[in-house]
């Protein structure tokens, strides 16, 4: 498949940068993705100019409000729904709740989340928005597969989880954490999913039951 270089690049740094919460410098960025440190440069530039990143008094790149501004056009319908949706999910749960989308057919993205009011301890969990999952690690990834019709050789996770109606995991994203996720299609049509991920244990019926009518009202609250 045929790319453009300068592109490809350019996305990668804002990946790049997305990751780091303190930001990034040059020299960081371009070992990073390796790349020269002079194109490096001309990249967080660019980016700058378009506020996708801004520049600290330390001269490390962050995010800058031009993302906030792509993210809010990003099927606004699905997200303006999803923020009470999710948010009610995480606090009846005590557990942390996520909206993910299909990517492509091997990776999906976590777009939006919530963490629970009420919870006593922060919850840490290998999930963060904006950064791309393989669809076959994570309840909210096989419960997107599970939308599609069965083919040979597929999962059983993802078989069990047609059947039921959603995903249960433990211990994919990292020891310790579960998730519980049910998929729905929203306009586009989009593959998504919403779900929970906790550490320790969670009461999967009581859960379970939450998260698909969590998927049943986001799906239709979506299409008003």
């Amino acid at each position: 498949m045929a790319t453009l270089q300068g592109l490809d690049r350019g996305l990668q740094a804002l990946a790049a940068v997305s990751a780091r919460p303190d930001g990034l410098s040059v020299a960081d960025l371009a070992a990073e993705i390796g790349i020269d440190r002079a194109v490096a440069y001309r990249i967080v530039e660019t980016l700058e100019q378009h506020g996708l990143v801004v520049r600290t008094e330390g001269r490390r790149y962050r995010l800058g409000a031009g993302v906030i501004a792509l993210a809010e056009r990003f099927h606004p319908q699905l997200l303006h729904a999803a923020s009470p949706v999710l948010q009610e999910l995480a606090d009846a749960t005590r557990a942390a709740a996520f909206l993910t989308v299909e990517h492509d057919e091997l990776e999906g993205v976590p777009v939006a989340g919530a963490e629970a009011r009420a919870a006593s301890e922060a919850v840490h969990v290998g999930y963060r928005i904006g950064v791309r999952h393989a669809l076959d690690r994570g309840a909210n990834g096989l419960a997107i597969l599970a939308l599609r019709p069965p083919v040979e050789g597929e999962p059983a996770e993802v078989a069990r989880a047609r059947e039921r109606g959603y995903a249960s995991t433990s211990g994919h994203l990292q020891p310790g954490a579960s998730g519980i996720a049910a998929g729905f299609v929203a306009p586009g049509p989009l593959a998504a999913s919403i779900g929970v991920v906790a550490m320790g244990e969670l009461d999967e019926e009581r859960v379970a039951g939450l998260v698909r009518a969590a998927a049943r009202r986001l799906a239709e609250l979506s299409r008003t």
